[in-house]
């Protein structure tokens, strides 16, 4: 086992972080990386509902009792998005790592801290 700041941050063996790749960043995959000693990342925007999130975070869990994050990408997109909706997905499923990308997650930020994630991005 490496020791890093990532490593120890994260719980993880490597510090290897497996970002969110669209619809390649599923629950098998996740679980895999992390399964590994690596860190997994479901992207969340693959997922047409904040319920396909929710079971495909419930889906890794049964598949790695180890650590594995969410990536919420800030950008803009032709569907609405519920930013606020994912994140309590992320919260209310216990996800405890969150990566963002796009934008500043800054407004979200006090929202992330009462529950105790990690952030990165």
């Amino acid at each position: 086992m490496l020791k890093t700041r990532i490593t120890e941050l994260f719980g993880i063996e490597y510090p290897i972080i497996g970002g969110g790749m669209l619809w390649l960043s599923r629950a098998e995959l996740v679980a895999a990386i992390s399964n590994a000693g690596g860190l997994g990342i479901i992207s969340s925007a693959t997922f047409q509902s904040t319920n396909d999130l929710r079971e495909e975070i419930k889906k890794t869990k049964s598949l790695t009792d180890k650590p594995f994050g969410v990536n919420i990408p800030f950008i803009p997109t032709i569907r609405d998005i519920s930013y606020e909706e994912i994140i309590q997905a992320v919260i209310d499923e216990g996800v405890k790592i969150v990566e963002t990308a796009g934008r500043s997650p800054e407004p979200y930020m006090p929202t992330f801290k009462v529950h105790g994630n990690t952030m990165t991005d």
